[in-house]
């Protein structure tokens, strides 16, 4: 955890509200630090491995598989999904989830 808030603008936004479930978002490192303990509250297992990266500047669209296991419900989910990050000044500044990747390149004006 230490060393992703090193890499956080202070004022970091993690804005989740495309989530189906517990729309919400975050703020500064304390924000983070809140959203992880969510998920680990709620999820035994829960990654998201890229699987593109778009370099675009001051932001990056990542195109996401993200798969999890309930902790509770063992539900397993294992679907795509997406993030924009902006950049400031080499720390990220927003990250905001999107759950259909291409609502997330078409916010970040890539739509394919």
């Amino acid at each position: 955890m230490d060393e992703l808030l090193t890499l956080c603008h202070p004022d970091f936004q993690l804005d989740m509200s495309d989530r189906v479930l517990n729309p919400a978002t975050y703020q500064g490192h304390d924000g983070i630090r809140q959203f992880f303990s969510e998920v680990h509250e709620v999820w035994e297992r829960y990654v998201w491995e890229p699987e593109e990266l778009r370099d675009e500047g001051d932001i990056v669209v990542a195109l996401l598989r993200t798969k999890g296991r309930g902790r509770g419900s063992g539900v397993e989910i294992d679907r795509k999904t997406a993030m924009i990050w902006t950049l400031r000044g080499g720390k990220a500044l927003r990250l905001r989830f999107y759950r259909e990747p291409e609502n997330a390149l078409e916010a970040a004006g890539l739509r394919e």
